[in-house]
This record gives C-alpha cells, structure tokens and sequence, in this order.
C-alpha cells in the first residue's frame, strides 16, 4: 500500500511537469499515458514515434510492468493509449 501511494505520489509530481507538453493534455488518453509512462520514465512526445512503432511499445512494455511488479494495462487502458498515440504520431 505504502508502494502504491508513493508511486501515484511520484506520477502526479511527474503528471504535474509533463502536462503542458503533451498533446490535448486534458483528454482521457494523455492523463493514462502520464499516469502508467512517467513513473519509470520520461514521457516520449507522441509525434516522435510512428503508429506502429507506438503499439510495439504497449506491447513490450505490458512486460515491464509485469516485470516491476506493477499491473499491466487493462484492454481498456491499452485502446486509450493506443488511440491517443496514433492520433498524435508520426504521419
């Protein structure tokens, strides 16, 4: 508990420093993406990356998570990144 507690101390703090560079910061997806990236790194502007590549990463870091000790994405987390990072990538 004390974990959980310090880690969503540590991504709001993060959420906080990142917010004005993203994309629509106020939308569904770029607070997720804040929330669930920024703990472990900086936060990627979504037009740095392709689409494809963007989904490559969800999909590598669901281990990470798995691997840290924190909880994968859920279905749902994943389509709200996904879409928001698609619609903010690279042509």
């Amino acid at each position: 508990m004390k974990r959980r507690v310090v880690s969503m101390l540590v991504v709001a703090i993060s959420f906080l420093g990142c917010n004005a560079s993203l994309p629509e910061p106020e939308t569904p997806g770029a607070q997720l993406y804040a929330a669930r990236c920024s703990g472990c790194h900086r936060l990627y502007a979504p037009g740095s990356m392709k689409a494809a590549m963007w989904e490559f990463n969800l999909k590598r870091m669901q281990g990470e998570f798995v691997r840290r000790g924190l909880p994968p994405l859920t279905p749902k987390e994943h389509e709200t990144l996904r879409t928001y990072l698609a619609q903010h990538s690279e042509p």
